[in-house]
């Protein structure tokens, strides 16, 4: 079992072991697969969903409050739990009520599939920077869960860099800032490339997770440092613990 807590901020959030349960999809065409690392869905693990709200409420009351209207999830290497932080904290946004988009910014590894899994497999993100004159619409799965959309990375891409380096990523973000009250993006490892110091410039903020005997206290300094100096603002960072 993983758990977090916060370094900053009081945030806390845990994750657990791989379950699942189907849901149809809003088209009738899709279904979801849901892992139980989603732990805000069960009241099996009510103390981790406890802790997933309490990262909730900071959002909410420092950081949507002031009109702010999206945040990128990053870390500084692999395995620290960005996807879990991203996802989680976007279904429990959701479940108060915030119309929240949810996108899979890892165009290396994406990971966001294995928590909310479609069947068939999705297209996304990579389809949506590849292609010309079709509207962000047609790659976001509306309402997988109430007050919740996604778009998926829709594969993994040799050309991530050059694609979120391009004016459509831009764009995308201005228009999802705008259509949703809330927008999450989770970012591949920091070390693997300049792809999750784009993607956050772009967005504005960042939220920045490690985690204990895996990440650096240097490491979260030096991604904390970069992510300034490229634009970002750091609204605080999560601590996950094996």
């Amino acid at each position: 079992m993983n758990t977090a807590k916060a370094i900053s901020d009081g945030v806390n959030a845990v994750a657990g072991d791989d379950a699942a349960a189907s849901i149809p999809g809003v088209a009738g065409t899709t279904r979801y697969e849901l892992s139980s690392d989603l732990v805000t869905l069960s009241t099996a693990r009510a103390a981790e969903a406890e802790a997933i709200r309490t990262v909730r409420t900071h959002v909410v009351a420092r950081h949507l409050e002031d009109g702010r209207r999206g945040v990128a999830v990053c870390g500084p290497t692999a395995g620290v739990g960005c996807s879990f932080t991203a996802a989680n904290l976007a279904v429990s946004l959701s479940q108060v009520g915030v119309g929240t988009l949810l996108i899979d910014g890892d165009l290396r590894a994406p990971q966001l599939d294995r928590l909310i899994r479609p069947d068939p497999p999705a297209q996304g993100l990579r389809q949506y920077l590849a292609t010309e004159g079709r509207p962000p619409s047609d790659f976001i799965h509306a309402d997988v869960l109430p007050n919740l959309s996604v778009m998926f990375a829709g594969g993994a891409d040799p050309n991530a860099q050059e694609l979120l380096g391009g004016e459509g990523f831009k764009r995308l973000i201005e228009s999802c800032l705008r259509d949703y009250e809330f927008t999450i993006i989770d970012t591949p490892p920091a070390n693997r490339g300049a792809d999750a110091l784009r993607i956050s410039a772009i967005i504005g903020y960042a939220l920045v997770v490690a985690r204990t005997n895996v990440t650096m206290i240097s490491e979260v300094a030096s991604l904390a440092d970069s992510l300034q100096e490229d634009g970002a603002r750091v609204v605080g960072a999560v601590l996950n613990e094996a």
